[in-house]
């Protein structure tokens, strides 16, 4: 099953800013092991290739807790990932003070709540997938953000529900596509509301922020200074160069649980006031089965880009992509705290490089160049991965 929401941060207490102090200090943590490979080396999914990789999906975290007074909590939650080289960062530090039994208060470095799992993406043993489908989340280089946030529960009969208000500051390196940008977010807003009863849930949330990064036209190099260096061939060069321009991201996800079956479906999508970046849509939907102590799961998801009109589309089409995956997948929970997962997942990718690559043999091409079909190509990921809480 996935596991509830509710219910999950009580049971390995990572997740919730209302936490439960058996002492003074509390030390948690959780480890994701995780093998991958592709079946071909003419797809690009989540870092792999078509050599066994043991460090894409790997990562380890330790979260400290320390109740100050009655009112006031620091919480740290230092990760490494054995993406980054298992380099340590903090991902969380923040103080919580309390205002109420049902208003919290945070301030420092927080989770950016983009997702139904943001509150703990990082933990495998959270949900049944050896990690939530990247076509859908996809931010991750965004997941932390330095700001305030205030979080308000409440109840209405038997509905359950929440609301958080967060506003922050991004500065650092972004990786997008295997290319690293600097990124900085500023007037970063955003709203959470969640409500849930009984085996029910529902979750929307809107965030938004002004986006600067380094792009530069270059006829070679990163993916987005190859795009400006067309736009700028193109005439439209000026709207392809991001500088304080607005990005919002809209969420909305409902779910079911009754313990032994579950439904997730999750919506996402992307809009740019610059061109640089593709406004995009994605969505998922997944059922799981609960057998014992082994748990059944078969999800679909599909990322679809939305071109601008005119000749910034035109541009836009060069760095097109579809992306629509079928994951089927067996969780274990072979002991308490420990899940072993496996993982097949079929990936069927439309992908614009070729129209670059005619355009750069032949700019007499012109336009003609972005209407050129997209590269379609398929694979499989075969993942395995062992998560535990402690």
């Amino acid at each position: 099953m996935v596991l509830k929401k509710t219910g999950l941060a009580a049971a390995v207490l990572l997740a919730s800013s209302q936490l439960a102090y058996a002492n003074d200090l509390n030390i948690n943590g959780f480890i994701n092991v995780t093998g991958g490979v592709l079946s071909n080396d003419k797809i690009s999914l989540d870092g792999y290739d078509d050599n066994p990789s043991f460090d894409q999906g790997t990562l380890m975290g330790l979260q400290m807790s320390k109740k100050v007074n009655d009112s006031t909590s620091a919480t740290v939650q230092l990760v490494s990932r054995g993406s980054e080289d298992y380099k340590t960062e903090a991902s969380w530090a923040y103080i919580t003070y309390a205002l109420n039994n049902d208003t919290d208060i945070r301030a420092g470095r927080l989770r950016t709540p983009f997702f139904y799992y943001s509150d703990f993406l990082e933990v495998g043993y959270a949900f049944n997938w050896v990690r939530p489908p990247s076509s859908v989340y996809r931010l991750d280089g965004l997941s932390s953000i330095t700001g305030v946030d205030i979080t308000h529960r409440f109840n209405i009969g038997n509905v359950d529900g929440s609301v958080q208000v967060y506003t922050g500051r991004y500065n650092d390196d972004f990786a997008l596509n295997g290319d690293t940008y600097e990124v900085e977010l500023r007037n970063t807003l955003g709203a959470v509301f969640s409500l849930n009863q009984g085996n029910f849930g529902a979750r929307v949330s809107y965030h938004q922020a002004d986006l600067s990064f380094d792009a530069e036209a270059a006829a070679t190099g990163r993916a987005l200074d190859r795009l400006l260096f067309t736009a700028t061939n193109f005439g439209v060069g000026t709207a392809f160069t991001p500088q304080e321009d607005q990005s919002k991201f809209y969420q909305a996800s409902l779910t079911w649980d009754n313990g032994s079956t579950a439904l997730i479906a999750e919506w996402t999508a992307l809009k740019h006031d610059t061109a640089a970046l593709l406004d995009d849509q994605a969505w998922l939907i997944s059922a799981a089965q609960r057998y014992g102590d082994a748990t059944v799961h078969l999800t679909y998801s599909v990322t679809e880009d939305d071109l601008k009109s005119g000749t910034v589309g035109t541009v836009q089409k060069f760095a097109e992509n579809k992306d629509a995956r079928i994951i089927l997948g067996l969780r274990y929970d072979y002991d308490s705290s420990t899940a072993l997962k496996f993982e097949v997942q079929h990936v069927d990718q439309d992908s614009a490089s070729n129209r670059g690559d005619a355009l750069k043999a032949n700019p007499a091409l012109g336009a003609a160049a972005a209407n050129l079909p997209m590269d379609n190509n398929s694979g499989f990921l075969y993942t395995v991965g062992m998560s535990l809480v402690f």
